[in-house]
C-alpha cells in the first residue's frame, strides 16, 4: 500500500494559529515544493475520544472502533491513505498534549496488530513554547507511536521560542525530504531493523540532563555573539564538570545558563 501521495499535516494543538500550526504548515510549503499535494488537518477540530478498552477485543479484527467516534474516523482514514504523515504538538507539561495522546492510543487498540502503516514516511514536530522545557520529552511519544505502527520516521524536529526560526527552516526542509519519499512505503525488514532504525534518530536518547544542556545552547545561541560568550563559557564548565562525575554542579550550572539566557531574551 503506497496512499494517495498526499503529505498529510496533522495539528495536535487547541490553538489553530499558534506555534505548532505554524511549524506544520512549514513542513506542508516545503512538501508543496517539491511537488507534493499537502492537506492540514486542525485536531482540534475532531477530537479523538478516549479509548475505552472494551472486551472481548474486535476493534483490532475489525479494523473500527467498537463505539461511535466520528473523529477518529475521519483523522484514522486520512493517515491511512496518507502518501507521507507529519504530526505536530504542542508540550504540555514536558508531554504531549492530550488530543494527540487519545488519537495514539486508539491507533495502537485498533490498527496496531495488522500494521497497515508499514513503511510509511513520517516525521514529528514538536513546540516547547514556554519555558522551553520538554523539547524532546515531548515528542517521544509521537515517535513511539511512529515506532509501534511501524511507519519510516524521519529525523524529528524539536522547537523552543528560543530556536523557532531555526526549526521553521528545518520543518519546511524536512517537509521536502518526507515529499520525495510519498509515493513508496519502505517498510522494515523485521523488528530488529526498526529497532535500529529509532534508535540511530537524533535527539530520542536524550537524557533528562541532556536535554536540559540542549535547551540551555539554544537560549545561549538565540542570544548576540557579544552576549553569549558568559553562557558558552558556562555551559562549557556544566560539561567539565560532568565529565568529572559532579552531575549534580553540572545541572547546576546548566540551569544558571538557562536562566540568564531566558532572562536576556526576555529583556
Amino acid at each position: 500500500m503506497s496512499g494517495n501521495g498526499v503529505v498529510l499535516g496533522l495539528v495536535g494543538s487547541p490553538n489553530r494559529e499558534g506555534r505548532t500550526n505554524r511549524l506544520v504548515r512549514a513542513a506542508l510549503e516545503g512538501a508543496a515544493m517539491a511537488g507534493a499535494a499537502t492537506e492540514l488537518l486542525q485536531m482540534s477540530e475532531r477530537v479523538v475520544a478516549a479509548c475505552k478498552d472494551c472486551l472481548p477485543w474486535v476493534c483490532a479484527e475489525k479494523r473500527k472502533c467498537t463505539y461511535d467516534d466520528q473523529a477518529f474516523e475521519l483523522l484514522s482514514e486520512k493517515v491511512l491513505n496518507a502518501g507521507a504523515l507529519i504530526l505536530g504538538t504542542p508540550v504540555y507539561w514536558w508531554d504531549t498534549s492530550a488530543m494527540v495522546k487519545y488519537f495514539i492510543l486508539k491507533m495502537f487498540r485498533v490498527h496496531a496488530r495488522s500494521a497497515p502503516l508499514q513503511g510509511l514516511p513520517a516525521f514529528g514536530i514538536s513546540i516547547a513554547g514556554g519555558t522551553g522545557n520538554g523539547l524532546v520529552s515531548g515528542l517521544r511519544p509521537v515517535y513511539h507511536f511512529f515506532q509501534i505502527m511501524q511507519m519510516r520516521a524521519l529525523d524529528p524536529v524539536p522547537a523552543t521560542r528560543f530556536n523557532f526560526a531555526g526549526a521553521e527552516n528545518r520543518a519546511r526542509e524536512m517537509g521536502g525530504i518526507v515529499a520525495a519519499m510519498r509515493h513508496k512505503r519502505h517498510p522494515f525488514t523485521g523488528l530488529e531493523e526498526r529497532l535500529l532504525w529509532y534508535d540511530q534518530l537524533p535527539y530520542l536518547g536524550l537524557s533528562r540532563a541532556e536535554e536540559r544542556r540542549l535547551l540551555a545552547s539554544l537560549a545561549a545561541l538565540a542570544l548576540p555573539e557579544d552576549r553569549s560568550g558568559k553562557l558558552v563559557s558556562g555551559l562549557a564548565r556544566a560539561d567539565t564538570l560532568r565529565a568529572g562525575g559532579d552531575k549534580m554542579a553540572s545541572m547546576v550550572e546548566i540551569t544558571k545558563c538557562y536562566d540568564a539566557g531566558a532572562k536576556a531574551l526576555a529583556g
